[in-house]
């Protein structure tokens, strides 16, 4: 029987680094396996997928980058979901997903077009069971997100639709979390394998500072944040920056940056039953959006991230730097603040 490990022995009390007062909504860290994985993914240079991006002088990004755009335009029908058990980690992992293939119909003008988001159930399973080569995981909820970085990469992944003759029915998420809870056990169904591994990403990048996140979002990579202790907002000040925040082991998504008037990403907590209130900015974010958004200022966005358990996506190798349309770069000249 698997016998996770805990960033890094797991016990509040005697662990300073985990605060025994933080709810944990499904999260595993293993600083071991994450150093694995970072020294696989880097090439005999050293160098990491994104160092393009993260040049010492990389091209200046526009005042204001989001992504919801592309996905709202893909599969309008957009909502938050909610938990039906600790796996934040996949919610969080299938949102990048669900955001690169958005970006990629949009980037490409692919047909046919938006293949439909991604299955919860189906990557907690490859997070947890498949990359560890098949074995089962009786060790309780949670993911890691170095685990979610090795299944995007070497399993790929599934959409919310019928496979096999109906057989598989996933096109919806199982509130009472009991497929999650099969999958995460006992990993996705052997038939189903090959039709995921045809979904690869291509690279992945560990990102570890405010100023890596703005570039990957100006590229349009969004960005899976997962922290020991992350801030959840429960509310927005008039200029929509979050504030009255818990702290929580948990998974989220940075979908968007502005650099004024001051530094933030946009941090989407997808799947929370409260909702965040108070004025949204740009004004026309879709009530949907809003409700589990706010905007996070530099320095919470660089404590969080110099955690090191947060990770951005590539469905091509390095990183390539892309030029985003207008729209998702002219929110300041379509929205003047004074």
């Amino acid at each position: 029987m698997p016998d996770p490990k805990h960033l890094p022995s797991g016990d509040p009390s005697t662990d300073p680094l985990i605060d025994p007062h933080l709810q944990n909504f499904g999260l595993r860290f293993d600083i071991d396996e994450r150093h694995a994985f970072l020294a696989s993914i880097q090439d005999r240079g050293g160098r990491v997928t994104a160092d393009r991006l993260f040049a010492p002088t990389p091209r200046p990004p526009a005042a204001c980058t989001i992504l919801y755009p592309f996905l709202f335009a893909a599969f309008p029908e957009w909502t938050y979901g909610l938990q039906g058990r600790g796996d934040c980690m996949a919610w969080s992992s299938c949102l990048c997903l669900d955001y690169l293939a958005a970006l990629d119909v949009e980037l490409r003008k692919l047909t046919p077009k938006f293949p439909g988001l991604t299955s919860i159930e189906a990557q907690y399973g490859f997070m947890r069971v498949e990359v560890n080569d098949n074995k089962p995981d009786y060790g309780g909820d949670g993911a890691s997100p170095t685990a979610a970085a090795k299944a995007v990469l070497n399993i790929g992944h599934l959409h919310r639709e019928k496979y096999l003759d109906d057989k598989y029915d996933l096109t919806s998420y199982d509130a009472t979390g009991g497929r999650s809870g099969q999958y995460g056990r006992y990993g996705v169904p052997d038939l189903l394998e090959p039709i995921a591994h045809a979904q690869k990403c291509h690279a992945a990048v560990l990102v570890t500072s405010f100023d890596q996140a703005v570039q990957l979002l100006a590229n349009g990579y969004p960005i899976s944040n997962a922290a020991p202790d992350n801030p959840i907002y429960r509310n927005r000040d008039a200029a929509g920056y979050g504030t009255n925040a818990s702290h929580a082991s948990h998974a989220m998504n940075y979908i968007g940056y502005r650099l004024t008037p001051t530094p933030a990403l946009l941090k989407v907590n997808w799947g929370h039953g409260k909702h965040v209130t108070g004025p949204k900015y740009p004004e026309d974010m879709p009530d949907v959006l809003a409700a589990c958004s706010a905007w996070e200022t530099e320095p919470d966005v660089d404590r969080v991230l110099r955690q090191q358990w947060s990770w951005a996506y590539a469905l091509s190798c390095d990183f390539p730097q892309r030029s985003l349309p207008h729209r998702a770069s002219n929110v300041w000249e379509t929205h003047p603040r004074t």
